[in-house]
């Protein structure tokens, strides 16, 4: 099955089937590499493609990996547009630009955090600024990210959070779960006390068109909420703002949802990749978005989250039961099965030829 060739099974084999990928395309590629504390030279990047002018007054970004272990369906979609000749469809006067691996530790490490246990898609907001608040979280903070793994433990917090969940309902436990703290730097979607490496990358990226670009999409891929292999475009915007009706305009309105209005599988979050945009490319009429590939059901993802970030720094890499932690976490992001890579492979194309296709029409 061709499909499969697209996708890899740890990131060291995507990055090397991405540059080759790129490299076959023709386009240019710039490496970032990630020296971080304890990590070794020629071990981690985010790489770059480049495809089309320089100059083009149209620019699509394409991001995988923002959530590390996320990043395996994202760069499977980036390896099969470069194998099936999306560079023969830019028009002749779009741009476009794909980050593989934003969070290069997080995908070599199966990790959904970077090196700093950072969440990246609550980090891209202003440190000089108050944070904002999650008491909520606080409230949970021992039982979401405990340091004991004990059967008693366990079972004690599960409790504690069903019963926060009959209370207040899901929706209510999603926010003050995944919205982001920034008050528990070994807790899950912890947003940071400084711009990451990854963040600074990023503007590194992007700085080259912060004045010649007049309209740009932003398609930052993701996995783990939905249904099963379902691709959901995700806006962090009101209903009647131009963004949302734009990407609707693009992809639809079954597949386009708002954290606003709460219809989307995501809570509403701050300081995410796509809110950064906005601020990188102020003058540009921007529609940037998340597209979500669900995987397995949510308790089952949160679990994974919760075990591997105790595993991370409590339980140690010597744990007995390390391995199947790490599985697990992997399994929870990227169902290595032909159907999902399929359903994932299929609507990604789609989603990514409908947003040249309507970048490349001057709007009205």
């Amino acid at each position: 099955m061709q499909i499969n060739q697209y996708f890899s099974a740890e990131y060291a084999e995507a990055r090397q089937v991405f540059l080759q990928a790129a490299r076959v395309a023709g386009a240019d590629v710039v490496n970032f590499e990630n020296l971080g504390p304890g990590q070794e030279d020629g071990q981690l990047f985010t790489d770059v493609a480049l495809l089309g002018p320089e100059d083009a007054e149209n620019l699509l970004v394409l991001i995988s990996g923002t959530h590390g272990v996320e990043g395996f369906g994202g760069s499977g979609v980036q390896v099969g547009l470069l194998r099936e000749g999306v560079a023969e469809r830019l028009g002749p006067n779009t741009r476009l630009v794909m980050v593989h691996a934003l969070n290069p530790y997080g995908f070599a490490n199966l990790r959904r955090f970077n090196e700093d246990n950072v969440d990246l898609n609550r980090n891209f907001l202003d440190h000089s600024e108050s944070y904002p608040d999650n008491k909520e979280y606080d409230q949970l903070a021992d039982v979401i990210a405990p340091r004991s793994f004990s059967f008693t433990a366990n079972v004690s917090a599960m409790l504690r959070i069903l019963i926060y969940r009959l209370r207040h309902g899901n929706a209510r436990l999603q926010q003050a779960v995944t919205h982001g703290q920034y008050s528990h730097p070994q807790g899950l979607f912890y947003g940071g006390h400084f711009a990451t490496w990854s963040n600074r990358t990023l503007n590194k990226i992007i700085e080259p068109y912060l004045t010649r670009v007049s309209r740009a999409g932003v398609i930052d891929f993701h996995t783990g909420l939905g249904p099963y292999g379902y691709g959901e475009v995700i806006l962090n915007y009101q209903e009647d703002d131009p963004a949302y009706r734009r990407a609707v305009m693009w992809w639809g309105e079954e597949r386009v949802k708002s954290t606003v209005s709460g219809e989307s599988v995501s809570a509403h979050l701050s300081g995410t990749v796509k809110q950064a945009f906005a601020r990188m490319l102020p003058d540009a009429e921007l529609t940037a978005v998340g597209l979500e590939f669900g995987t397995l059901p949510p308790m089952v993802v949160f679990k994974a989250i919760r075990a591997e970030n105790w595993l991370h720094h409590y339980g140690g890499v010597d744990h007995p039961g390390a391995e199947k932690i790490k599985q697990q976490l992997l399994r929870a992001f990227y169902p290595d099965e032909d159907l999902w890579k399929q359903k994932v492979w299929e609507q990604g194309r789609l989603v990514v030829e409908q947003a040249l296709a309507n970048l490349q029409v001057e709007t009205p």
